[in-house]
């Protein structure tokens, strides 16, 4: 069989059967994985359901798992109550019949907000409004203009 360039990787190698689209490192495996569930969630009820169950069961027996998770982890507790933030605000902006130009904005503060104060200093995370990408988090230092 000739070689195939694996979905992940993008590294060649020969596959045992006609539909191995994957080769069989363990990321490019674990993504094969992820991917056939995310497709099996979206085309199969019964099996959503299942994982919803078993979801719920293992989160009844680990009630605290949120609550430890946040506070080892406050960088990213803040990254997703931004997030949220900005799903609310869309949530508000698309009911109310708000114009559209604005989604593609990767920026969360808004142009008054910077004129108000262009003394900030600190981490932001630079994130889009509706298009799902990566958050990019950036550090911002003010430089005097005599430097």
């Amino acid at each position: 069989m000739d070689q195939v360039s694996c979905l992940c990787c993008g590294r060649l190698f020969t596959p045992r059967n006609k539909n191995q689209n994957y080769c069989s490192s363990k990321k490019c495996q674990k993504t094969r994985k992820a991917d056939w569930q995310r497709h099996k969630i979206k085309t199969d009820p019964d099996y959503k359901r299942d994982q919803l169950i078993s979801q719920n069961k293992w989160l009844s027996a680990n009630p605290d798992y949120w609550k430890n998770y946040r506070s080892n982890n406050p960088e990213k507790a803040e990254r997703n109550r931004a997030l949220q933030r900005l799903r609310n605000r869309k949530r508000v902006k698309y009911s109310q019949h708000q114009s559209k130009s604005d989604i593609a904005k990767m920026d969360v503060r808004t142009q008054s907000s910077m004129a108000v104060n262009s003394n900030l200093t600190g981490q932001f995370w630079m994130m889009p409004v509706i298009a799902k990408m990566d958050a990019t988090k950036v550090f911002l230092r003010v430089v005097s203009k005599g430097y």
